[in-house]
């Protein structure tokens, strides 16, 4: 989330996963989280049910539970119980007191209040039945309420939690899942959750919502502020601070997705002016969303993820969601469902979270909420896709993680519970959603889907361009979370799992000495139409006095309805420098559970075959494999093709022995050409440093190959 701290890499901190926690038999009075960091051994579901092969209404409500009645065998290898933690209180995953602990405490006792009180639960394929679950909840709830800061006691890590940029979130989850199993609380245990619920939702009462469109939206900070405001008034509504919660979530609503032109609108909200409401601007105009420095799809998500909480919240009790929390809901939606390819979402300024998980798992109550609140058959498609693509890769795992295998290997603490825990949890609001009215409507074809995702959209404000036509998605932009380094994609949306939103996609990208890479001028132009996009502009890179080093010259250019797309990037100095590395095209490739690990390279001298083989350990150091291709083409899994227009050398393939992106959670490949070199060079002002030209043909391997004849001279470069 927005100023979130990073934590280290998983090459570092997976070292630490391995080592193994020793009980003593004195334990502390407070725990050494590093001790803890540990992999718990896997245990196989005792019984594993199938999915169906295909049926029109999945997910319905025995699919969802299918789901998330595995969560139990995940949620025992992660419990820490009194006699080994040391802690009066038994507890899941994680001893600190802030997010690391917290934020997953809240999610188990959600989940686990959920399956216990649920009819369709059953036991069988975890082993743990509805009274252990409940017994789990409730002493969560225990950890919870007591080790707060209104609490007699203290987190694993000796510290209290609760007044934290954050922990209003986390009290929201806690809540609705007290309120799941509160007819089998105890008098004592329900005074703690009220004192706790509303102390966090007090403390918004005196504040103003942040505001902050550009590069850092605070639209998921206020949302998830909502979220504790909407549980403290379905909870308690006859407590003499409800009206007070219910004046703070409406102002709150109104400044998430808080618009530009919503300053001097006059268009009622709640029957006032939402002028009179807004004061601040949280997203674009366009209704795109920034954070971390660029367009971040997962924070289109994420405040949509916490209202559609909200508004599960209050439709656990007598209490009507006001119009604020849906103010430009539908709007943001509209601008983030054109990105949906076929299993998952485009990234096109990039992505800095683990790969499908997190942003993937927000929008899953959010998809039910579209549903129940405006009957959206896109949303009911994309939920149906997501839920499948979920319970395929859990299905795999076999031990009830999602991502297990891929990057979280059984760590029960820090953000790998997180990520487990959240897709849980959120998994479980959407079946919430659902059943509140029973709706499980049939899914449309894929064609009504990409008639109804059609969309051409340039966002000046993001330094964004996209176009989404049938099958077929372009776009380029501008500036990515890494700063203003321009990412250009191009492909068939059913070959989504292919894609990989690398820096300098398709571009290329140099390194240059004395470069402050953050720090730059740029002048584009991007015109879109309903079957082509056209981006070209400069990019001008400053060094560290703030003089012009190098610039970038980009043109993109797709044509949807062809299927064919054009490159030109050329990068030249603008004084004398230094250059250390120069990679061209720098095509991005996943390679990893989503296609079988295998990717086929057909090329002029016949079929390569990328195959790679997760290691069961992340290895310390990353070996790099590299294949050269002479050939002035080249094509992957008879999907998409590229042509080399320039003689810069042959195409280079590099691809690493271990999970290489974001936070180990996928395996991708580079395709360079002209090949990367690290050898540092000198060059003079207004020399030419790297140039080059490419076609990008979506198709099989003859189009590629066939392609010069028919269309090279038509290029206009």
């Amino acid at each position: 989330m927005s100023g979130g701290r990073r934590r280290l890499p998983l090459g570092l901190t997976g070292a630490l996963g391995l080592i193994w926690f020793v009980a003593a038999a004195q334990a502390p009075k407070t725990i050494d989280r590093a001790a803890w960091m540990r992999s718990s051994p896997s245990t196989p579901l005792p019984i594993l049910k199938p999915m169906p092969a295909s049926s029109r209404t999945y997910p319905n409500a025995r699919d969802f539970m299918r789901v998330l009645e595995r969560f139990p065998l995940y949620g025992e290898r992660g419990w820490r119980t009194p006699a080994v933690s040391g802690h009066p209180i038994g507890f899941f995953g994680d001893p600190e007191h802030a997010e690391m602990g917290l934020r997953s405490m809240g999610n188990v006792v959600f989940v686990y209040a959920l399956l216990s009180t649920d009819p369709l639960y059953d036991p069988k394929p975890s082993g743990v039945d509805s009274a252990r679950l409940l017994a789990r909840a409730r002493e969560c709830l225990e950890y919870m309420t007591r080790a707060h800061v209104t609490g007699d006691l203290t987190c694993g890590d000796g510290r209290k939690w609760g007044d934290h940029w954050q922990s209003a979130w986390w009290t929201a989850k806690m809540a609705l899942g007290a309120r799941l199993i509160w007819p089998m609380l105890t008098e004592n245990e329900r005074t703690r959750v009220e004192r706790v619920v509303v102390h966090e939702a007090d403390r918004h009462l005196s504040r103003q919502a942040p505001g902050g469109a550009l590069s850092n939206t605070r639209s998921e900070e206020n949302a998830w502020d909502v979220e504790v405001l909407a549980a403290a008034m379905a909870m308690f509504p006859g407590h003499r601070h409800a009206n007070a919660w219910k004046a703070k979530l409406i102002e709150f609503s109104a400044n998430t997705l808080s618009a530009p032109q919503d300053l001097t609108s006059a268009a009622l909200l709640d029957g006032r002016p939402v002028r009179d409401q807004v004061y601040t601007t949280n997203i674009h105009s366009d209704y795109t969303i920034e954070n971390h420095g660029a367009f971040h799809t997962c924070y289109m998500a994420c405040p949509l993820h916490s209202f559609a909480w909200s508004y599960l919240a209050l439709s656990l009790s007598s209490e009507s969601a006001p119009d604020a929390l849906f103010h430009h809901y539908a709007d943001v939606w509209r601008r983030l469902r054109p990105l949906f390819l076929n299993w998952r979402f485009a990234y096109p300024s990039g992505k800095d979270w683990p790969r499908y998980a997190y942003g993937l798992s927000f929008i899953m109550p959010a998809l039910a909420a579209l549903q129940e609140r405006y009957g959206d058959r896109t949303a009911r498609y994309i939920e149906a896709r997501r839920m499948r693509a979920f319970e395929l890769e859990q299905r795999a795992n076999r031990d009830g993680s999602f991502f297990g295998a891929r990057f979280t290997r059984n760590i029960m603490m820090d953000r790998w519970a997180e990520y487990e825990t959240d897709a849980y949890a959120n998994i479980g609001a959407a079946y919430l959603l659902h059943r509140r009215r029973g709706l499980y409507p049939p899914i449309i074809d894929r064609r009504s889907l990409d008639r109804q995702l059609a969309d051409a959209h340039s966002s000046p404000e993001a330094g964004l361009a996209y176009v989404r036509y049938g099958s077929t998605f372009a776009s380029m932009a501008w500036r990515r979370l890494e700063g203003p380094v321009p990412c250009a994609y191009f492909l068939d949306t059913a070959a989504d799992d292919l894609a990989e939103w690398g820096p300098g996609n398709l571009l290329g990208r140099i390194e240059v000495a004395g470069a402050d890479r953050r720090r730059a001028q740029t002048v584009h132009q991007d015109i879109v139409t309903p079957t082509s996009l056209r981006s070209v502009g400069t990019i001008t890179y400053l060094d560290r006095a703030g003089a012009p080093l190098y610039a970038h010259e980009i043109r993109f250019e797709a044509d949807l309805k062809e299927r064919v797309g054009t490159i030109s990037s050329r990068f030249s100095a603008l004084q004398d420098l230094t250059v250390e590395s120069t990679e061209g095209l720098r095509l991005h490739v996943a390679n990893d559970f989503f296609n079988g690990y295998r990717r086929r390279w057909r090329y002029e001298g016949g079929l390569y075959d990328e195959v790679y083989r997760p290691p069961s350990v992340p290895p310390e150091q990353e070996t790099l494999r590299t294949v050269q291709f002479s050939s002035s083409w080249i094509n992957v899994d008879n999907r998409i093709g590229i042509r080399a227009l320039d003689r810069v050398g042959p195409f280079v393939l590099r691809y690493s022995d271990r999970q290489n992106g974001a936070w180990g959670s996928v395996h991708y490949s580079v395709l360079d050409c002209p090949a990367q070199d690290t050898s540092r060079r000198q060059y003079r002002k207004g020399e030419t440093i790297l140039n080059g030209r490419y076609v990008v043909i979506l198709g099989d391997s003859r189009r590629t190959r066939s392609w010069r004849k028919s269309r090279e001279t038509t290029i206009p470069l």
